[in-house]
């Protein structure tokens, strides 16, 4: 009755204190009834789900939330989270992306205890993994970051023209005039309109697919793929050599963008280096000598990482040859139905046609 009439927060919690401390069916009865009227909740026995559900509570709804939920049906408290779950921190670049930083990510996110290294394939190597740059639109506004003693939230495109270190009032002042009073183009910088961010994936392996971020910064999407194409080899490089990295988790296969111009740039520069060995692992599979794949890409980065894209930004970026009358709204970002329709006419096409898109 008394649990059919009553919803009693953190039941499972009060049962397995109960039966830890050895109290009899009275006592339990007696529990339950304090639960009910408030004046009774088990300290502790907090499973890993209770912990990341209070922590992605706090994370996206803020703490007083948690703090309500908490009260009302015995969520674990941040402090209780803090001290018994291991939340790694992602360090945000103030400019372009140093080593260090990249080194310090590495170290809090491809640790063993955060993310286990993934089983062997069936041919019994670790899997390949994928690196992904996409961008998501950012508020444009200053911040200050205790970790830095800086200021983020700046371009890194100009954030060299100024020193982001906050040492004094004077130094804070120097940033706001650059920002919203000087002219001169070697001195002025701008706020971040949007945030690039690097994460890692296990390519094709869908039962250990955890995206892992390595790189966070704020962009005023003004940087050339010359320039991106620089750091992502620094990235690639502290990769291949971190304790956590390679080694552990499987080297870089491919490297994944959106259809953004400077993304595609980067991704062309770095994996369009090398022409695949016929007799190396991959080059038996594209470049078979009585069947080839014609048409097939067989360029690859010096380490043999290869390009890939999104298909819908690759249909769309084929559009602009209008080869079946099928036109997209360059001005609709999310012309789906176009983008269906193009495929649905690649499916059909003729080999003449497949020849005229080589």
């Amino acid at each position: 009755m008394l649990l059919g009439m009553n919803d009693i927060s953190g039941l499972h919690r009060l049962i397995a204190a109960a039966l830890r401390h050895g109290i009899s069916a009275h006592g339990l009865v007696l529990h339950l009834r304090q639960a009910i009227e408030g004046v009774y909740s088990p300290r502790g026995g907090f499973n890993q789900q209770d912990y990341d559900l209070a922590f992605l509570v706090q994370s996206i709804a803020g703490p007083q939330l948690l703090y309500s939920l908490q009260r009302s049906h015995g969520f674990a408290s941040m402090m209780t989270v803090q001290h018994s779950t291991k939340i790694p921190s992602l360090l945000p670049s103030v400019g372009i992306p140093a080593r260090e930083e990249m080194h310090e990510n590495m170290t809090s996110f491809l640790n063993p205890s955060i993310k286990p290294p993934p089983p062997l394939s069936s041919s019994g190597k670790i899997p390949r993994n994928i690196l992904m740059f996409d961008g998501v639109a950012l508020e444009s506004k200053c911040c200050y970051c205790s970790r830095r003693d800086s200021v983020l939230g700046l371009c890194r495109e100009h954030s060299k023209n100024v020193d982001p270190k906050v040492t004094s009032f004077q130094s804070v002042d120097k940033i706001r005039t650059a920002l919203f009073k000087e002219t001169e183009a070697d001195k002025k910088v701008c706020f971040g309109s949007d945030t690039t961010v690097v994460a890692m994936a296990p390519y094709a392996c869908s039962d250990h697919y955890h995206p892992v971020p390595l790189i966070v910064l704020p962009s005023d999407k003004t940087e050339k793929g010359e320039w991106l194409a620089l750091w992502i080899w620094t990235l690639i490089d502290e990769y291949t050599v971190h304790i956590y990295g390679k080694i552990m988790h499987g080297p870089f296969f491919s490297i994944g963008s959106n259809g953004d111009l400077s993304f595609r740039k980067a991704r062309h520069i770095i994996c369009m280096t090398d022409e695949i060995d016929p007799n190396s692992e991959l080059g038996k599979i594209i470049c078979l000598v009585d069947n080839p794949l014609i048409g097939m890409n067989c360029f690859t980065s010096p380490e043999g990482i290869t390009g890939t894209c999104d298909p819908k930004h690759v249909f769309k970026c084929m559009s602009s040859s209008v080869f079946f009358n099928v036109i997209i709204d360059i001005y609709d970002c999310q012309d789906l139905p176009c983008s269906y329709k193009i495929r649905k006419a690649l499916w059909f096409m003729t080999p003449s046609l497949q020849l005229q898109m080589l």
